[in-house]
């Protein structure tokens, strides 16, 4: 069974990079807006493998702008609320927001919305710990706390900071993201391209860590972080042995060969790069879109490639068609979905409204990652950006946050 959040906008497009000569006009006519569709009416757009279904859990206004949720020990959902994208970080206070969400009656519907926390500059992931959250908001991660009950934050603690640091510009679409446990009790995140040298605010005498293009490790009983092997953009998972994955836009499925602490340990040789891409179809394989092509897409390519833009020219020219905007590679370990889809890898591609499935094979020391015979989707929807996975306490269902 999944269950689908119908919420607001955030695409995570990618952006034309500014060009040095004055750029081509365009008028309101070039990119026509499309009517909004009610929260239960959207069920009904999207195009569904079967033996699946989609079931609605919340909708604006109980939710606004999901991108990265956790559960707690009590079933209670605390969403990421990205007001701010893309270009509202600056205004103060700031939009973004930790929505908490209750199940009352046990129907798998949440009926109750309360708004956690706020103030919060492009809020990006979110994590249950010793009875609060640790929420993501470059340059910091934040540790909020509920201590009276009535379901909001009154601890609001900056425990690391640093990420991003020394950038003139922040990416939007390389902030820090996706906290997980390990099988080894620890917190893992994803860096992203921003980077970072950050600071343990609990351990004011710790050195800082550099996590430009490293990923990092929380140990949760003293708030301390590590580094380890980083390269994927935004998502990350792990499967039963531990094997963590990862994506980037252009590259849907990754997987790191080992842990690169293990390979420190001897300075005098040089391994190999820990992260591989997987995908038999390659890295932008094909998708199958069932919404129309955007406007701004379309333009955009046109304009790289007459070269009155810059920016890379991917899919030979084409505006859509294979991944743009993988995001949220998330291993399947739960037992709601048949046995045949259990470690089988779900990604979303937000750029073409859709999730994508994988089934990993061995392949030496590696795995590889490759279409189901006859299978084009597990699930697409016109304008709908699917951007994150996450696993449910009960039946291990796997929910979607979405936004329109």
């Amino acid at each position: 069974m999944k269950r689908v959040f119908a919420a607001s906008c955030l695409c995570l497009n990618l952006l034309c990079s500014a060009a040095t000569a004055a750029e081509p006009t365009l008028s309101s006519n070039d990119l026509p807006r499309f009517p909004p569709v009610s929260a239960e009416g959207a069920l009904r757009t999207f195009q569904v493998e079967k033996g699946f279904h989609l079931e609605l859990v919340a909708s604006e206004p109980k939710i606004v702008s999901p991108v990265a949720l956790s559960f707690d020990e009590n079933g209670r959902m605390f969403v990421v609320e990205m007001v701010d994208y893309s270009e509202r970080r600056e205004e103060t206070p700031h939009l973004g927001r930790i929505r908490l969400l209750e199940d009352l009656d046990g129907d798998g519907v949440y009926e109750k919305s309360t708004i956690f926390a706020t103030n919060l500059a492009w809020p990006t992931a979110v994590f249950c710990y010793d009875g609060g959250v640790l929420v993501a908001a470059t340059p910091d991660i934040l540790y909020l706390k509920d201590t009276d009950g009535d379901g909001k934050a009154d601890v609001r603690e900056t425990v690391f900071t640093g990420f991003a640091e020394g950038l003139d510009r922040i990416n939007v679409q390389a902030m820090l993201n996706t906290f997980l446990w390990g099988l080894d009790n620890r917190i893992h995140g994803a860096t992203s391209g921003n980077g970072g040298l950050v600071r343990a605010l609990r351990h004011p005498d710790a050195k800082a860590v550099d996590l430009h293009g490293r990923d990092f490790v929380i140990e949760p009983r003293m708030l301390t972080m590590s580094s380890e092997a980083g390269g994927g953009q935004h998502g990350l998972s792990f499967d039963d042995a531990g094997r963590r994955f990862a994506c980037n836009n252009s590259d849907h499925i990754r997987l790191f060969m080992y842990d690169d602490r293990y390979a420190a340990r001897n300075p005098f040789y040089s391994m190999p790069a820990p992260l591989v891409s997987i995908a038999v179809d390659g890295p932008a394989a094909e998708v199958y879109r069932i919404s129309p092509e955007e406007p701004w897409r379309v333009i955009r390519t046109r304009w790289r490639v007459a070269g009155l833009v810059p920016g890379p020219i991917e899919g030979g020219g084409r505006a859509s068609g294979y991944f743009t905007g993988a995001t949220g590679t998330t291993i399947y370990r739960g037992d709601a979905f048949s046995t045949q889809f259990l470690g089988n890898a779900f990604v979303a591609d937000c750029g073409g409204n859709l999730i994508h499935r994988k089934e990993l094979i061995p392949n030496g020391v590696e795995l590889k990652a490759q279409r189901p015979p006859g299978e084009q989707t597990v699930c697409k929807r016109p304008r709908r950006n699917i951007v994150c996975h996450r696993h449910v306490p009960r039946g291990h269902r796997t929910p979607l946050v979405a936004s329109k």
